[in-house]
């Protein structure tokens, strides 16, 4: 039997609430589920862009897993109901996935909200149209702000297509009306785009996005450690860009290095661009997940929120390879309630945790 919105609504405030008293209470066996759920559903892309991990020689020939429809239907059914919010990418185009738009609806159905990042490469009417009605929080990966640089940085797309991109979701978010619906820039920042991040805020502002998320270039081969900026480039480029920002209201993401002559300034300029007042503040995705920051350590990740693998595994939410269980083999309930769950909710904020929830480890801490 369906539930209805409302009914819904109840089921998953009463489980964020049961998250909070067993986090309080140090509970490491659960009468609650998680909160947010990361599903990646493929590893699969179409394009080749040098800055990603797939870009590694070490990589050429892999062949990349993709998480059948019927699992990601028992995952849906079983935890989607208490659920807030799924995270649909996590290395791969998510858009590839054939089963794609059943997805989308299994989302509308438990009103859980989609988050994902996608190139934008196959992006259809249909699809934006199912992504605006879920009210979807849709990164924009682009690293190009002129057809030069994106198309030698986003291989082998075209500007073109792009652009078209952009037109399609800012018009048919238009034609939809869900505010909820939320698309935004994601930049990689590198030395082939640097000087181009204030041109950024002008594609935001073009077309109807609030935000730009700059991140940092992970060098995941050696042949991309010449493409990291340093801190001194990264921060001189990023001042500019928030000044940007802050004349057209656009809210932005930004690594600060914290070690430059730009470094107060950048600050100065963040702490403006942080006080105005943004429409996602009143939906934030991640309200449902305290994750640990350094003035504030405790972590409850282990509590509220789960990864699924495209090859079915379970690991910890924060993006871990550390392998809690596999639903090829048991079902969710035995995993979330399993021995290695009770140890990492036993150690994660104590004195010694598990080596991927240690500082320097952690990416949040």
């Amino acid at each position: 039997m369906e539930m209805d919105e409302a009914a819904l609504a109840g089921v998953k405030e009463r489980n964020l609430q049961q998250i909070a008293r067993e986090v309080e209470a140090g509970n490491t066996h659960l009468r609650s589920l998680p909160a947010s759920l990361y599903v990646d559903v493929t590893k699969r892309c179409n394009l080749r862009c040098p800055s990603c991990f797939r870009s590694a020689p070490e990589h050429a020939h892999d062949e990349w897993p993709e998480l059948g429809f019927s699992a990601f239907e028992r995952i849906a059914h079983e935890l989607f109901p208490a659920a807030y919010r799924v995270i649909l990418s996590g290395g791969g185009e998510s858009l590839l996935h054939p089963d794609f738009p059943r997805m989308l609806e299994l989302c509308l159905r438990y009103r859980v909200r989609p988050l994902l990042y996608t190139n934008a490469s196959t992006l259809t009417a249909a699809t934006v149209t199912l992504l605006a009605r879920s009210g979807a929080y849709l990164g924009i990966s682009i690293d190009g702000a002129t057809p030069e640089t994106f198309e030698r940085l986003r291989f082998p797309l075209k500007w073109e297509r792009m652009l078209q991109a952009l037109d399609l979701m800012r018009t048919i978010g238009r034609e939809v009306g869900n505010e909820d619906f939320y698309p935004y820039l994601g930049v990689v920042l590198q030395n082939d785009n640097l000087d181009e991040l204030p041109l950024f805020l002008d594609l935001a502002r073009e077309y109807g996005m609030e935000q730009v998320k700059f991140s940092s270039l992970i060098p995941y081969y050696p042949g991309l450690r010449d493409k990291v900026p340093s801190p001194r480039d990264l921060e001189r480029e990023l001042v500019k860009a928030l000044e940007k920002a802050n004349e057209l209201g656009i809210y932005v993401y930004a690594p600060v290095q914290g070690n430059t002559e730009f470094s107060g300034r950048l600050q100065e300029l963040l702490d403006v661009n942080g006080g105005l007042p943004f429409r996602i503040r009143r939906n934030n995705p991640d309200r449902f997940v305290q994750y640990p920051r350094f003035a504030a350590p405790s972590c409850q990740i282990p509590w509220a929120e789960c990864l699924v693998t495209a090859d079915g595994k379970v690991n910890i939410g924060c993006c871990s390879s550390y392998e809690l269980g596999d639903l090829r083999r048991d079902p969710f309930a035995a995993i979330w309630n399993g021995r290695r769950y009770a140890r990492l909710r036993r150690t994660v904020n104590g004195r010694r945790p598990l080596p991927p929830c240690r500082k320097g480890a952690c990416p949040f801490r």
